[in-house]
């Protein structure tokens, strides 16, 4: 559909779709989105996402959200693209449907060159969330910049976006176009809102029969959207897409809130344990709400993102009052151990007692 869906549009593809549940993913022996669709040991990685994916599918998830990477199609784009496939192909196998993230502002090329990160093996950090250690001074000094804003990669950028929908669009293995991941939070608002207009304009083009969205991620909840990029994103959204990381009580304010627009409703982005964002309290809220749900990471593996962001050990070290709230002694995020073993069985548990009544319910 080349036009933003009406609500009774939204809502009637919804009903259709069941409850649906699962992770942000990426093989826990991927040090970084770029390790997963590089050519360097992709018969590797693909076994590992193919052990992994087959324990989503025995829990009862039936989704996975999933991130496009520039990376490697600037250097590899023929081989990016069959590898792409063969992840699309390797989760339809185990019933999960995919939606992905086209665009983000994460760990971008900073100056007014385009440096183009290594292929190979991967470098990470340990003990650091993402396995990223903290910028050099250095580093921090120069402005990030998106691929669209580098001449030497912007037509390029949006050659795989078009290459990645006019091949699926009309896919039902697809779930959803996530069009632009957190807008703004690197880029500021003027320059976020330039590129998801394009982006959003593009995409629309070419006629997909997913719906499109992007994220609502600083969302007040007194009833106003917090920035002008969230304001865009809900109005060129064809369903919200929204993340919260925020215990339960603020949890129910924000769906309270954004029950308001009568679209269906995402959190694409949840499970933060040390802030009090659990599965016990959580997961029972999207089933009985119906808010189809992503939680961040699934196996523990080199990205380490059970690890706190570091923002919250440095509140810590400053003596922030923030951090008397947070349970350092908790996984941040992720549901498995390396060995495939859950980090809590009383939270898979309670997943797999949800997931088997919103399957009998034929949901």
């Amino acid at each position: 559909m080349k036009e933003k869906w009406t609500c009774e549009q939204a809502n009637e593809w919804y009903a259709k779709q069941g409850w649906l549940r699962g992770c942000n993913f990426i093989g826990s022996d991927c040090a970084n989105r770029l390790d997963m669709y590089q050519k360097h040991k992709c018969e590797e990685k693909l076994a590992t996402a193919e052990r992994e994916i087959a324990l989503c599918q025995k829990i009862g998830f039936n989704t996975v959200r999933i991130w496009a990477n520039f990376d490697v199609y600037y250097k590899e784009p023929e081989s990016y693209m069959e590898i792409f496939d063969r992840y699309i192909d390797l989760f339809g196998r185990y019933g999960m449907k995919v939606m992905v993230v086209l665009c983000h502002e994460e760990h971008l090329s900073r100056g007014d060159v385009f440096k183009a990160k290594p292929l190979g093996e991967q470098t990470y950090a340990l003990g650091y969330h993402q396995g990223m250690a903290p910028l050099s001074e250095e580093e921090l000094a120069k402005e990030p910049r998106h691929y669209m804003e580098y001449e030497e990669t912007r037509e390029l950028f949006i050659e795989m976006v078009k290459r990645t929908v006019e091949k699926y669009a009309q896919d039902e293995r697809i779930l959803a176009w996530n069009i632009y991941n957190e807008p703004g939070i690197t880029l500021g608002t003027e320059r976020s809102m330039k590129i998801m207009k394009e982006l959003f304009e593009t995409v629309r083009a070419l006629d997909p029969i997913q719906p499109l969205c992007s994220d609502i991620w600083r969302s007040k909840i007194n009833g106003e959207i917090a920035t002008p990029e969230e304001k865009l994103s809900l109005e060129l959204s064809d369903v919200i897409s929204f993340h919260s990381y925020h215990d339960y009580a603020r949890q129910v304010e924000e769906l309270h809130y954004l029950q308001q627009f009568n679209r269906p409703i995402f959190q694409t982005e949840w499970l933060h344990r040390v802030n009090h964002n659990n599965v016990q309290e959580i997961y029972p809220l999207f089933y009985i709400t119906n808010v189809s749900n992503y939680c961040w990471g699934f196996v523990v593996g080199k990205t380490q993102t059970n690890e706190p962001w570091d923002c919250m050990w440095e509140q810590l070290e400053k003596g922030d009052e923030r951090s008397k709230y947070y349970d350092y002694t908790k996984w941040q995020h992720d549901l498995f151990r390396p060995n495939l073993r859950p980090y809590d069985p009383h939270e898979i548990a309670l997943i797999k007692k949800f997931n088997d009544m919103a399957k009998a319910e034929g949901r």
